[in-house]
């Protein structure tokens, strides 16, 4: 039986990267100026805050607590062989300081950013590998005064970088969220240079969507015509995604970022099957076909044929790409040529190209 691994571990993000299509995780920097990966703003202890946030302490301190490093992550030969392969995609959430540690949050984002440069500029990763997001609106203009190469975008509605209770940080968001619609912000985001959205799932699906200010989009009929016609070949990465509504958003072109990755689990509540790597190893149609018509008896033994027949992204045929670039590109009312969308096809999978994510690698454990 699958034991699932803490979040934001080496064995939790080995295994997002192992099983879907890549990995969300959470980045800090240490009181040494070292980039470790942990989600909260200060260690679960007793006591005064400031000495526990995360920005505040040594390296060493947060290793004896289990605390996991950018450094260490890039040395394991496996992880970063998934990463070099241009099929896997890594998302780096900045995580803002608590107000206490008293870090100027322009400038804060510009040194993790430089670290992270620093840090990748040797991998040779494909373009199209990595995203950096953060909840703060100044990633944009950070990334700009510090010439950062790697592509961000900001995640909305907005999250305060610090609260003990989750219904308290979702109330501050509520504003931002009843103010802003996806075609307002996928024009902002374009404006400022950002190729992709990352938005809560409420702005796709459920009433709140529709008591907003600004047209509502959605997953099917003119809602879904309104998103393609609002996102035009931007990436969009939501969460949390609830299996119920997977093949929705996976068909709209929505990458989804889950929690939802134990392997044992084969089938969507509705009792179709459920494949978790759509991007980097996506299903040919004679595969799709003998997996929707399998007994739930067979399906565990196809879904291991599958995996071991079916070519990754990386070693797929020019042509079999293109095919399917085009496909979704048409579909979903991308920007450009056609021509322009085969020739970046070296840069890696296009940010319109829906993706499964691992949340914090595997799935959160903790918090929220």
């Amino acid at each position: 039986m699958w034991n699932q691994p803490p979040e934001n571990s080496l064995h939790a993000l080995k295994h997002g990267m192992d099983f879907s299509d890549g990995v969300e995780f959470d980045v800090r920097m240490d009181a040494d100026g070292e980039l470790v990966i942990y989600h909260d703003e200060a260690l679960p202890k007793k006591g005064p805050l400031r000495p526990r946030c995360i920005e505040n302490i040594h390296t060493s301190d947060l290793r004896n607590e289990g605390v996991l490093t950018l450094q260490e992550v890039i040395d394991d030969r496996k992880f970063l062989e998934n990463w070099q392969s241009g099929c896997k995609t890594v998302d780096i959430e900045i995580k803002m300081p608590h107000p206490v540690v008293g870090k100027s949050h322009n400038e804060h984002l510009k040194m993790i950013m430089r670290k992270i440069s620093l840090m990748t500029q040797d991998l040779h990763l494909a373009p199209r590998s990595t995203i950096v997001t953060s909840f703060s609106p100044e990633i944009a203009k950070a990334s700009r005064e510090c010439e950062f190469g790697i592509p961000v975008t900001q995640l909305v509605p907005k999250i305060r970088p610090w609260g003990r209770h989750w219904r308290v940080k979702k109330f501050f968001a509520v504003p931002q969220f009843f103010l802003t619609s996806v075609p307002s912000i996928a024009d902002k985001f374009r404006d400022e240079g950002m190729e992709s959205v990352g938005m809560a799932v409420e702005y796709l699906s459920g009433w709140e969507r529709y008591a907003r200010l600004g047209r509502s989009v959605g997953l099917k009929g003119k809602g879904l015509a309104r998103l393609h016609q609002s996102l035009r070949g931007m990436g969009a990465f939501v969460w949390p995604a609830p299996l119920h509504l997977e093949d929705r958003l996976l068909g709209a072109g929505v990458s989804i970022v889950t929690d939802h990755l134990n392997p044992e689990v084969l089938n969507k509540p509705d009792g179709s099957f459920r494949w978790p790597r759509p991007a980097s190893q996506p299903l040919d149609e004679e595969w799709s076909d003998r997996l929707s018509k399998s007994s739930s008896e067979d399906l565990g033994d196809l879904m291991s044929e599958a995996s071991g027949s079916l070519p990754y992204w990386s070693e797929m045929e020019d042509i079999r790409k293109s095919e399917m670039i085009l496909q979704q590109g048409r579909r979903m009312n991308w920007d450009g040529s056609e021509n322009s969308w085969i020739n970046k096809l070296e840069d890696g999978i296009p940010w319109g190209s829906p993706r499964i994510i691992g949340h914090r690698g595997a799935g959160k454990t903790h918090g929220v």
